[in-house]
């Protein structure tokens, strides 16, 4: 169905790919009229309850490199619109709780689903980066409820309110200051820097060079990537490949160190054995690895992680 909508299936895995929110509507429409024969949870928080740290790449290593809840949060709202790209987040309080609103903009048919899913999302990686201790005190929606209640409230594990005139998430306000297991600044702040800069080159209309990196970082592992691999992995053609290159100003060999060198700087900050980087990276030895980062740096890995200083790990993120 999205293919006779314009939409290449294989591109829907690229974070940096965008989808028309009237093409999502007509997709979720159909989903809801499938789903009409189906007993259940509603489909929203099906969606939601689906969202894995994963699925939100490098937010969700930002959000769970900070140092407390209410930072995580405040992260959140400041790079949620880019992530659904229908809403806007605020963080207030009222009395002793806090409030994450959501204001959405539009008006099409299944608005409301993805606004449940939006919030469904927000609880379920709260949950997993505070281990289960962010709970919500009261769920609002401003629409209707499209299912019985209980079984929303079965979900959220709080009362739910519907045609309240706002979507928000109410928790107890002392959760703001509650410590998080992986917090590291060093990192957070590299996450921070690396959403900012993925953003403002999104907006500038460089989604050739956003697809390409990421289509760098994910073959790395494998060896240094060569130009049929990169292509295939963007639906490209070396030839087309070659072209968009040569229009966006940009080479292979020129991403793919500047991609080593930005992930060198954070897996050194974030404690990542130096075996394990080199292997990350793609290098077959060590050596290679420590002579890029005197051409990066100027020191090698291990005088750059002495001087840092000792490094807490943070948890890899699985699926």
């Amino acid at each position: 169905m999205a293919s006779t909508r314009g939409v290449v299936l294989s591109e829907l895995t690229d974070p940096a790919n965008r989808v028309a929110l009237d093409v999502i509507d007509d997709v979720l429409q159909e989903a809801v009229r499938m789903q009409k024969e189906i007993e259940g949870m509603p489909l929203g928080l099906q969606f939601g309850g689906a969202v894995t740290p994963a699925a939100l790449d490098v937010l969700a290593y930002a959000s769970m490199s900070s140092g407390t809840l209410g930072d995580a949060i405040s992260l959140l709202c400041q790079f949620e619109p880019y992530r659904l790209g229908f809403a806007q987040c605020a963080l207030s309080e009222e009395g002793d709780k806090a409030v994450v609103t959501l204001h959405t903009q539009g008006t099409w048919a299944t608005l409301p689903l993805q606004v449940e899913a939006a919030l469904a999302g927000w609880i379920e990686f709260g949950r997993w980066i505070t281990g289960n201790v962010s709970h919500p005190l009261c769920i609002e929606f401003a629409h209707a409820a499209a299912a019985p209640q209980a079984r929303y409230e079965a979900f959220f594990h709080c009362p739910v309110l519907f045609d309240r005139g706002r979507n928000a998430v109410h928790i107890d306000r002392t959760l703001l200051g509650h410590r998080l297991a992986a917090s590291n600044p060093d990192v957070c702040r590299l996450m921070r820097e690396e959403m900012q800069r993925r953003i403002e080159r999104y907006a500038r209309g460089e989604q050739f060079t956003v697809r390409l990196e990421q289509a760098i970082e994910a073959s790395l592992s494998h060896g240094t990537p060569t130009l049929e691999s990169v292509a295939q992995a963007m639906s490209l053609s070396p030839r087309q490949f070659r072209a968009q290159a040569s229009v966006a100003g940009t080479t292979l060999t020129a991403e793919v160190d500047a991609v080593r060198q930005r992930l060198a700087r954070q897996y050194l900050t974030g404690g990542v054995p130096l075996a394990d980087i080199s292997q990350r990276l793609g290098y077959s030895e060590q050596s290679a690895f420590n002579r890029a980062c005197v051409r990066w740096f100027g020191i090698s890995p291990g005088k750059w992680r002495a001087d840092a200083g000792p490094i807490t790990p943070i948890t890899p993120i699985t699926s």
